[in-house]
């Protein structure tokens, strides 16, 4: 009877994982990014900010914001003098970095995070009246036979 009980959870933890994989993947594609939400984010990001960017052609890069025109930017590449435009119409995807709000948020919620750590070891240390005492003599032989 227990081979049929080992079968039965083999195959329920089968199907959880099953389910886990399934329900992980994506269901639908990304939403193209438009010319005008690129120009607005570009614009929010600001001059002189990192952003990286994907073109349609398949090519990805990041690079400094130093020019910002009304159908393109212009981007200064790490380690090249060159400034590289880009089209608004050519950005397939776009990474701007973290915005302010994402950046308090973290930063609050990892100052409560070492708060709590802290409050939490000052309690474990000072719960005790008194501190433990240890034996003055060894109950058993240091080194066994």
């Amino acid at each position: 009877m227990t081979w049929l009980n080992r079968g039965f959870v083999r195959a329920i933890s089968m199907l959880l994982m099953l389910a886990l994989v399934i329900l992980t993947t994506p269901m639908a594609q990304a939403k193209p990014i438009t010319a005008d939400r690129v120009h607005t984010r570009i614009v929010k990001a600001g001059l002189g900010n990192w952003v990286g960017v994907e073109l349609q052609n398949g090519t990805a890069f990041a690079g400094r914001l130093v020019s910002i025109d009304d159908q393109s930017f212009g981007l200064q590449l790490h380690n090249d003098p060159q400034i590289t435009p880009v089209l608004y119409s050519d950005v397939v995807d776009l990474r701007a970095g973290i915005s302010r709000k994402g950046f308090w948020t973290l930063t609050i919620v990892g100052f409560g995070g070492v708060a709590a750590a802290a409050a939490v070891g000052f309690y474990e240390v000072h719960k005790h009246d008194q501190p433990p005492t240890l034996p003055s003599q060894p109950t058993q032989p240091v080194f066994p036979y």
